[in-house]
């Protein structure tokens, strides 16, 4: 059994006694496993890391968000997904006006931002009902059960994390918009939380213990969908009583591929995750050396995205401003039975809006979708947006021996494909495959670890790509969290340290 390393540990290897976890912070990599050692299965030791992610990184994904789930199930041999994303209420209808941009560029807006902040950007929740599902169909535990290690942290405090830091620095205008966010997300003088600080929100606590006693129902027809209505009422949101109880998660059939040997098993759409392994596949047949992929992957990325492009309308009649938000939430779960678990999800950006009295920060999932009619992914109530999300699992010979997401909006199926090949093609250990500098081709830009810019500078002149390059390893060009299981039944876990996520074996 592997050694319990400190928080900052962003992998670990060994032969597990209950299983591993790749989470975006410590404390739900620990909770995972906690889960897991205590009886649960993967499935249940997922949902309670994702419930723990979004107590600990609030700004990112919680009750208010919604999501993506895979599945495996090793007894049954059953894999599956639901999809819990936030979907437009009903009455979501925007104003729209003409504008120019920074590059003179002209740009479609939504009057008053009312999409990308406040009330009116907020989707339908799906997170409860998701996870709610999935726990209980596949799951071991009692809900509660599930729940304690983020009724725990809610109640009694965590320290804030490097990326929760980062994330509340980057959008601490949005963090002033209402005073019950104010009050959350904002010390008492006004100022930041920084990273090792301590940090509580006992009102999301009691939110928690409201589900584990009632079920997600009390989310959607009960005491806290009361509340969410009466704010939504009281600032003119278009969320209704018929919106919540309406909610359904949808159970997919994953998308299936196979590359290098391993069948896949991804995210159906809306989510974009079958596109790169089509890539990937294409890239099969091509000769590989290390270090002269990079436009090998350039080129792939550059086809995936022409042909999701495909289906959002023709980008030459007008140039639409849209907000998917690279501030998700990733976390994969192997345990020692073989079963796995992949969770996906968001607050994409957040609305800025606290529910008062429960510490949820809602979701501005609305930005998720094209303001202009006429196009598939046009605002229409009760609609799903199209997502980058792509949780996913890798077997062989029916076995899992992979389960990898990412977090960073378009850059999720960019990087998770980079990871894949690095480790599938070049044939990287996990911590390497998920270390390695990335790039990302999207559309007539090129952005880069700065690192590459020997490498890349050719790349985006010969492609006619605007070259952006990223300092550092910044969490810009996504941060993945991923499991594998080796030839000899050890368990990798990794944490992208991008993020100084975490990896734990256990």
């Amino acid at each position: 059994m592997a050694e319990r390393e400190p928080s900052s540990t962003t992998w670990q290897q060994g032969m597990p006694e209950a299983g591993a976890a790749a989470c975006g912070n410590a404390d739900a990599s620990r909770a995972a496993l906690d889960i897991l050692e205590g009886g649960g299965n993967a499935i249940d030791a997922a949902v309670a890391a994702a419930y723990v992610m979004g107590t600990v990184e609030p700004l990112d994904s919680g009750i208010g968000a919604g999501g993506f789930m895979i599945m495996h199930d090793a007894a049954s041999g059953k894999t599956e997904s639901v999809d819990f994303l936030g979907v437009a209420p009903m009455a979501a209808s925007y104003e729209l006006y003409p504008s120019m941009g920074a590059g003179n560029d002209y740009i479609i807006r939504v009057k008053g931002r009312e999409n990308e902040r406040g009330h009116r950007s907020v989707g339908v929740p799906g997170t409860v009902r998701g996870l709610g599902e999935a726990q209980a169909k596949f799951g071991k535990l009692a809900m509660a059960d599930v729940l304690e290690p983020a009724i725990t942290l809610a109640e009694g405090g965590f320290k804030v994390g490097h990326k929760a830091a980062l994330r509340m620095a980057r959008t601490e205008e949005l963090l002033n918009f209402t005073e019950a966010t104010r009050k959350l997300l904002l010390k008492p003088d006004g100022s930041l939380y920084r990273a090792g600080e301590e940090m509580a929100n006992p009102e999301y606590g009691q939110s928690l213990r409201m589900i584990a006693h009632d079920g997600p129902d009390c989310f959607y027809k009960g005491a806290l969908a009361d509340l969410l209505l009466a704010e939504m009422e009281a600032h003119n949101g278009f969320l209704s009583r018929a919106d919540l109880e309406n909610y359904e998660a949808i159970w997919r059939a994953p998308a299936t591929a196979r590359f290098k040997g391993h069948d896949v098993a991804t995210m159906a759409p809306p989510s974009s995750g079958g596109l790169v392994f089509a890539g990937l596949a294409a890239l099969e047949r091509e000769s590989v050396t290390d270090g002269a992929h990079y436009d090998l992957l350039a080129g792939a990325m550059l086809e995936m995205f022409r042909k999701r492009a495909a289906g959002y309308g023709d980008p030459a009649f007008v140039k639409v401003a849209t907000g998917e938000s690279s501030e998700t939430t990733s976390l994969a779960v192997i345990d020692k039975d073989g079963n796995a678990a992949c969770i996906t999800y968001s607050n994409n950006n957040h609305s800025g809006v606290v529910l008062p009295g429960t510490g949820i920060l809602l979701n501005n999932q609305m930005m998720l979708f094209s303001p202009w009619p006429g196009n598939p992914n046009e605002v229409v109530g009760g609609k799903r947006p199209v997502s980058s999300m792509m949780p996913s699992l890798m077997f062989r010979d029916g076995k899992v021996r992979m389960a990898i997401g990412a977090s960073g909006s378009t850059r999720i199926p960019t990087s998770i494909m980079q990871v894949l090949f690095n480790s599938l093609v070049l044939g990287d250990n996990l911590p390497d495959a998920v270390g390695r500098a990335r790039l990302h081709a999207e559309t007539e830009m090129l952005l880069a670890d700065a690192e590459l810019e020997e490498t890349v500078a050719d790349i985006a002149e010969a492609r006619k790509l605007q070259l952006k390059l990223s300092p550092g390893r910044d969490p810009m060009l996504a941060s993945v969290q991923a499991v594998a299981v080796n030839d000899d039944g050890t368990m990798a876990a990794v944490g992208d340290p991008r993020a100084r996520a975490s990896g734990m074996v256990r």
